[in-house]
């Protein structure tokens, strides 16, 4: 079962069930979980940082208020896992490297106050025994569909200008990035939506490392055609050096979507399609 505001992208299949619901219409996600009754949620909805920082009221509104309304209404409908993706941007962008779970709490941007508030919320629900709540931190994530958040500017839109044939514009040539493909970031999620027990609430997802000018010639690689020029201004950073080792040490997860890799797939997901749903 899946929840979005938008059109369906899936094609139809036996085994997808989607609603078009507002995050934030209680009454709304009060009558699906009432009608399907998951064992498991996985809460993905949010406004991304760009959004957070032009309008922080509403983002509030959806990546708080909505979290803790989707928390009580699963508890309600007897969900048991609640799976919370979070982000990196949790973490300090100075935060001594290897960045552990356990440095969360100094965000800098509205979007990280938003994910950490959203965090400390279903903890405190876990605390009381009312809910299994699980926290997935990825780090900069981009691959097909992946279009929007200022981070999409140094990552998934760097591809599609390639795709496109147009000139892409990079602000941050030097910064270190690192990158997590949303092939890996899916396997994560199932990971921890699947394991009986978890050892640890919080879970780190960090893909590979590399300035954002080499990210951009590994498109050129696959992409010969691929131009860019450099006009250096501000962006949006965060740690580039994560720790995972909990997810890979305790449920033996590795990005496999990394470097060469991750753009290949990235182009060749654009040019042929999914099986289960369209995106272009």
């Amino acid at each position: 079962m899946v929840v979005d505001r938008v059109p369906s992208p899936f094609v139809e299949h036996p085994r997808i069930v989607y609603y078009v619901a507002d995050i934030t219409n209680v009454h709304q996600m009060n009558a699906i979980l009432a009608k399907h009754r998951p064992d498991a949620v996985v809460h993905l909805a949010a406004l991304l940082a760009d959004t957070c920082e032009q309008d922080p009221v509403s983002a509030t509104r959806v990546n708080i208020v909505a979290t803790q309304d989707l928390i009580e209404l699963s508890i309600t409908h007897g969900v048991r896992r609640f799976v919370f993706m979070s982000s990196a941007s949790v973490y300090h962008p100075q935060t001594p490297e290897p960045v552990r779970e356990e440095d969360a709490g100094r965000p800098v941007s509205y979007y990280g106050v938003t994910k950490y508030s959203g965090e400390l919320i279903g903890l405190w629900y876990w605390s009381k025994g009312l809910i299994d709540f699980r926290i997935l931190r990825p780090t900069v994530v981009f691959g097909p569909g992946r279009f929007r958040g200022p981070s999409a500017e140094y990552s998934s839109l760097l591809v599609e200008a390639a795709l496109r044939g147009e000139r892409a514009v990079i602000k941050n040539p030097e910064d270190r990035v690192n990158y997590i493909y949303v092939r890996d970031v899916s396997s994560a999620l199932v990971a921890l939506v699947e394991a009986e027990k978890v050892s640890y609430r919080a879970y780190n997802a960090a893909g590979f490392v590399c300035r954002v000018l080499e990210f951009a010639e590994l498109i050129r690689k696959l992409v010969p055609s691929f131009q860019y020029e450099i006009r250096p201004a501000e962006a949006v950073r965060y740690a580039a050096v994560i720790d995972d080792s909990r997810l890979r040490r305790e449920f033996g997860w590795r990005p496999v979507y990394t470097y060469e890799k991750a753009i290949e797939d990235y182009v060749e997901t654009a040019r042929r399609g999914e099986e289960l749903f369209r995106i272009y």
